[in-house]
């Protein structure tokens, strides 16, 4: 798969400081641009700094306009020492987010050298009750460039950061729209586009169907060989092998060819009906080779977060789309399972086998093919979803537990260890808050833990996140959220 072009992302540096104090002799300028460069380079952002000390309101208004020419995403304003107040405005108007930093004196008696912390202090009320709604969103820091206590929260705000301005670039190809009744996933293509940047293009189905004709015979084989030579196991016709590779090539032609970053595609019942075959094999392919979000069921809201996610995630392709499906109370359990479309790399050391479509065209004579199906390995994962328009944010952690009894034929496994928005949340609190407050009913999965990246974005994007509803035996009535 051809990378979609990304802008990176541009982090600016300015250090301020009162001439009284001894930012310069302690050399905080310099150690903290140095440092950013080191990070920079590790995290792959481009930094624009300010070497120069800004003392005054003219060196201020020197540096914000130098900043705003480099049109940097985020300034860190590092407060090199107890500054004025007088210099945050202009500085503030840079960006629309901003860090403010803070680093400690080299002593903690006799004469206070650098006194940061309050300048810290002093700059972050400033923006909240001066600037207000037209100032910057902050988030503050605390300790030297090469200090953990600093290094750890920075690389959550650069990921997040980098994961908001691809979305805010990126499209989303739209096929053949939502699957029949699957009402409670439409959506406002200019709500989301105007929160997220994204932007949601249609596509008629017949487009996807020609290219899937259009596939050279060779090509199809061999991806055919390939997905043969990846499977524990090939359960399903030579046929059906061949057209979901065309599928394949032909999915990634068109994502290639559109610069989509992501794709949505009404899985049943139109291939059903025209094509006679099941996708999920080339939606599972398309994730574990190209490292590539294809939603089944033509769910936008969901494509968008297995973008988000893959935007995030240092295994790329690590998303795939599940259905809550069954309960095991007895063990805190929660069966996470989709019919065939989720990646390899989530599978134990079993395996991914090729099969019939277990649900499509059962009680009749014809199959349909091609789904994966295999048992996910036990690990850490990230679930999340990006609802109502993206003015609202899913973020839950769990742990995958291999069991004996393995759940339904398709992609799936045992979740359990919950945390809602980084908090232990019981299995019956959990299911009850996703179900009483009307949640879409489908899940976007990654590998690894993403909840600090999670709830900074769903921060800077003024994201609303779900809240427990701790389960009753009476009625709880929530307000009605309707995207009509």
């Amino acid at each position: 798969m051809k990378q979609r072009d990304r802008q990176r992302l541009k982090i600016g540096y300015v250090g301020v400081a009162f001439t009284s104090y001894f930012a310069e002799e302690y050399n905080q300028y310099g150690r903290a641009i140095d440092g950013l460069r080191v990070l920079s380079e590790q995290m792959d952002f481009d930094l624009v700094s300010i070497a120069y000390p800004v003392t005054d309101v003219a060196l201020a208004e020197k540096a914000a306009n130098e900043l705003r020419a480099a049109e940097v995403d985020y300034l860190m304003i590092q407060c090199a020492s107890v500054a004025s107040g007088e210099l945050l405005p202009p500085l503030g108007a840079v960006a629309p987010r901003i860090g403010i930093w803070g680093t400690p004196d080299p002593d903690r008696d006799g004469p206070i050298k650098i006194h940061s912390l309050v300048a810290v202090n002093h700059y972050a009320s400033i923006v909240k009750r001066y600037l207000g709604q037209d100032g910057p969103m902050f988030k503050w820091f605390f300790g030297h460039v090469d200090d953990d206590d600093f290094i750890l929260p920075f690389v959550i705000t650069v990921r997040a950061l980098q994961a908001i301005k691809a979305m805010s670039t990126a499209t989303v190809g739209w096929l053949g729209g939502n699957s029949p009744g699957f009402y409670n996933m439409e959506f406002d293509a200019e709500a989301v586009r105007e929160r997220l940047g994204t932007r949601v293009v249609a596509h008629d189905f017949t487009e996807i169907v020609d290219r899937a004709h259009a596939v050279d015979e060779s090509a199809a084989r061999a991806v055919v060989a390939d997905l043969t030579a990846a499977a524990s196991e090939v359960l399903t016709s030579d046929t059906f092998m061949e057209q979901g590779a065309r599928l394949y090539l032909a999915l990634k032609g068109l994502a290639e060819d559109d610069g989509h970053a992501a794709l949505a595609v009404q899985c049943w019942p139109k291939f059903q009906e025209i094509m006679g075959i099941a996708p999920c094999m080339a939606y599972s392919w398309l994730g574990s080779e190209d490292g590539f979000a294809v939603s089944c069921e033509g769910d936008v809201p969901g494509a968008l977060s297995m973008l988000l996610l893959n935007e995030l995630s240092d295994r790329p392709g690590s998303s795939t789309l599940l259905d809550m499906t069954a309960l095991d109370v007895s063990t805190g359990s929660l069966l996470m399972w989709h019919c065939g479309v989720t990646p390899r790399h989530f599978a134990n050391s079993d395996g991914i086998r090729w099969v019939d479509h277990t649900t499509l065209g059962r009680k009749s004579p014809q199959t349909f093919g091609v789904a994966g199906d295999h048992v996910f390995a036990a690990q850490d994962v990230t679930i999340a979803y990006v609802g109502s328009n993206a003015s609202k944010l899913l973020v839950v952690r769990a742990r995958i537990e291999e069991r004996t009894v393995t759940g339904f034929d398709g992609t799936r496994g045992w979740f359990t260890a919950f945390e809602l928005n980084g908090e232990p949340i019981e299995l019956g609190d959990l299911v009850n808050t996703l179900i009483t407050s009307g949640h879409e009913h489908h899940y976007a999965v990654a590998q690894g833990d993403l909840t600090d990246e999670l709830l900074e974005i769903a921060a800077w994007l003024n994201m609303e996140t779900i809240n427990r509803i701790p389960r009753k035996n009476y009625l709880q009535r929530l307000e009605v959220v309707s995207l009509r």
